[in-house]
């Protein structure tokens, strides 16, 4: 299944292509079918079947609730182990009379109220343990729902769930860094690929992204770096696993190495920019610090320069993540001693990566990289204006023209967006 984005281009080409009497009208759909363009159809009744697959979900969360201390210990196994059954029972039955979507939504169902048992025959035998294996014990089961059925609903359900589970562990467990996460995050995105299930691997990309937030006062425990150091990994890191995924796009046929790249670009290009905010406590950069910035960086140049070669890249791309990297090691050295120095170069650099990225989007006619560099450029000119120009003028002046601001920016973003959308058009089909 291609990237949905490839997919409405080229039903836009189509139509062009057919008008300029490039494409016959009657291979049209047979094009659009060949690269998987109906497969993402969703009709109303499984819409419905969905939202009422919740609703059922909710209504029995409240009943076992508000009937709990009148019921005996065996009736309210009944009711729970019978109601998860019957869920099941019934996905069975539309899996079977291949009525799937809606099976789905009710594989779902039981996915849920398996997590409901496992809080209320915890509750009903005054179980106590380390609570988050609950959270665990609820996400493997919708694993297991995810990959025998196999349904791609319990498979989003059991990412959140592992969210949770790893927020639980690391934020109410002083901080320690939940490395089980990975294994379990691991089987869910294999589980995703296997499917080829794109909206899974977006989930799955932010759920990582999410843990690695969440373990930022962990890293710091781990490793004894400074803010600024434990940021970094949100610099080099992305950094080395976009170059990486350049080098599969040429064999990537579904578009998940593409959308991984994307992902991780925009993680490092937003970590660049936030670098100079953190304190550093002062603290000068470790040996430790060194080599990760070190190996990440011969590794984020290598690859790049392996795609350059295969002209996968430019040979601003292997500058720019040069310059990236070097940059980024210079500011943790410098920023010790020069904090406020740094302010401004560094705004001056992070200027110069969103240019590069703009670039390249335009290099690549790709519209996702250009529509959120565009972003990134209107973020960066605000804080800039807030930043430097807060204690120059006058408040009534400053909110006024920072008003002002905000208005002519949507406009002038806009503006250059569809200029360089257009500029970048796809290429058309040669007779």
């Amino acid at each position: 299944m291609r990237p949905p984005f490839y997919l409405r281009q080229l039903k836009r080409d189509l139509e062009t292509w057919i008008a300029k009497g490039l494409v016959d009208e009657e291979n049209k759909e047979a094009i659009l079918a060949s690269v998987g363009a109906g497969s993402q159809v969703r009709t109303m009744d499984v819409i419905l079947a969905v939202f009422g697959v919740i609703l059922i979900g909710a209504g029995a969360m409240s009943f076992v609730a508000a009937n709990w201390a009148s019921m005996a210990k065996f009736e309210r196994l009944v009711v729970l182990f019978g109601s998860l059954w019957a869920a099941y029972g019934i996905a069975g039955w539309f899996l079977g009379a291949n009525r799937g979507a809606i099976g789905q939504a009710f594989v779902l169902l039981g996915v849920i109220l398996f997590g409901v048992n496992i809080h209320y025959v915890a509750q009903t035998y005054n179980i106590q343990a380390h609570y988050p294996d609950g959270l665990l014990l609820w996400g493997a089961g919708a694993i297991l729902a995810a990959a025998v059925v196999p349904s791609r609903a319990s498979l989003a359900l059991a990412l959140a769930l592992g969210g949770w589970w790893t927020w639980q562990e690391t934020q109410h467990y002083d901080n320690v860094l939940h490395l089980p996460f990975l294994l379990y995050w691991a089987i869910c995105t294999a589980i995703a690929w296997f499917l080829n299930w794109r909206p899974g691997i977006h989930l799955s990309a932010l759920t990582l992204l999410g843990w690695f937030i969440i373990s930022f006062e962990a890293f710091q425990r781990l490793l004894g770096w400074g803010d600024a150091e434990v940021l970094t990994i949100f610099i080099f890191l992305p950094l080395a696993i976009w170059s990486l995924m350049q080098l599969l796009e040429r064999d990537d046929a579904n578009g998940l190495a593409l959308s991984t790249g994307h992902y991780a670009f925009f993680v490092f290009l937003i970590a660049y920019g936030l670098l100079q905010l953190p304190d550093n406590d002062h603290q000068s950069a470790s040996t430790t610090w060194l080599a990760f910035a070190t190996i990440m960086t011969v590794l984020s140049v290598g690859a790049v320069t392996m795609g350059f070669n295969r002209k996968t890249f430019s040979v601003i791309d292997v500058f720019g993540t040069l310059f990236a990297c070097i940059t980024t090691m210079i500011y943790v050295f410098m920023v010790q001693r020069y904090e406020d120095a740094l302010d401004v170069p560094y705004l001056v650099f992070a200027l110069i990566v969103i240019i590069w990225s703009i670039q390249r989007g335009v290099r690549l006619q790709d519209r996702f990289v250009i529509n959120w560099s565009t972003v990134a450029f209107g973020l960066w000119f605000l804080y800039c204006y807030f930043d430097l120009f807060e204690g120059l003028l006058d408040q009534s002046i400053f909110f006024t023209v920072g008003g002002i601001l905000l208005i002519l920016i949507s406009l002038t973003l806009e503006a250059m967006r569809r200029r360089l959308v257009t500029s970048a058009p796809a290429a058309e089909a040669k007779p």
